[in-house]
């Protein structure tokens, strides 16, 4: 088996030494590993002139956010199996072997492994649910209501799967691209095993993508990610009850947000009047919105 691994980078210049490390080390090296920038300023290329003792290249990408350049290298692999490293995250030395065995005795379409969440000095925060992801096979329906990570990393996903279905990342997209990738791949019901190994370190960093203040950009995010999760949605679902609970889900994020906005920025009184526009001016949002404004909650009131 190969395997190919897809790391986005932008301005991480203090974080390659670091992941590369944990790359040289691994005791299985059938892998090459596409390292595409997400700035074409970057400033970061001068480090592959270091030794680096795997297999690998550099891939310029145009700067639309990490899942278009997650979309370049899976462009360009031509393994068995790809995976996806955060670039400021860390990997255990029998990262790729555990994927690798499970693989040999398996062949889905997803494995999924277990990850450890991390401070910068390596103190755990959280882990991986394991009742979770034992309990139910129904990856599609915990991902919609917000019970299972939308992490599309600590995964080896078949590349004939992706390829397939033709399974990407939406264009442009920089909060939540991950959610579309893995709601899109586990709508297609495909087969999946589990590594109970915690074998990924995921390092919080305060000034990480998932950390960033709230911008307009952010607000247009979430539109169109919500849009789209609402076709993906109908294409698998369409239970009244079901359509209900994901348009509250919708409307909670949306709260969720907002409350972000409050606590952070002085001006956010003009980012939620932006956000509240842009719901209203959606068309592909406009029966999720009838369902909220005639519903029993607050989330209407709350939100707009």
């Amino acid at each position: 088996m190969k395997y190919d691994v897809i790391i986005p980078f932008k301005n991480a210049l203090q974080y390659l030494p670091f992941i590369c490390s944990d790359l040289n080390n691994q005791d299985c090296k059938d892998f090459k590993v596409y390292f595409v920038s997400d700035d074409p300023d970057e400033s970061s290329f001068s480090f592959f002139d270091e030794k680096i003792k795997f297999d690998f290249e550099v891939i310029k990408s145009k700067g639309n956010g990490p899942g278009d350049a997650r979309n370049e290298g899976m462009k360009k692999a031509t393994g068995d199996y790809i995976l996806f490293i955060d670039v400021d995250d860390r990997i255990d030395s029998n990262y790729i072997s555990c994927f690798n065995d499970k693989i040999k005795a398996s062949c889905a379409d997803i494995i999924e492994c277990m990850y450890h969440s991390i401070d910068t000095d390596g103190h755990v925060i959280s882990k991986t649910n394991l009742e979770n992801y034992i309990l139910s096979s129904d990856r599609f329906e915990l991902l919609l209501d917000g019970d299972l990570p939308r992490l599309s990393w600590g995964k080896a996903y078949r590349r004939g799967f992706l390829e397939e279905y033709n399974i990407t990342f939406p264009a442009g997209v920089h909060n939540g691209e991950d959610h579309i990738f893995l709601l899109s791949a586990y709508s297609k019901e495909p087969s999946i095993e589990l590594i109970f190994d915690y074998i990924y370190k995921w390092v919080r960093h305060s000034e990480s993508l998932t950390n960033r203040l709230a911008t307009y950009k952010t607000i247009d995010d979430f539109i169109l990610v919500s849009e789209i999760k609402k076709q993906i949605f109908e294409c698998v679902q369409n239970n009244d009850e079901k359509i209900l609970k994901f348009a509250r889900r919708i409307f909670k994020e949306a709260r969720v947000l907002q409350n972000k906005m409050r606590s952070e920025n002085p001006d956010f009184n003009e980012l939620i009047q932006y956000m509240r526009k842009s719901m209203l001016g959606s068309v592909e949002l406009k029966a999720i919105n009838e369902i909220i404004r005639n519903d029993s909650t607050t989330y209407w009131s709350d939100v707009m």
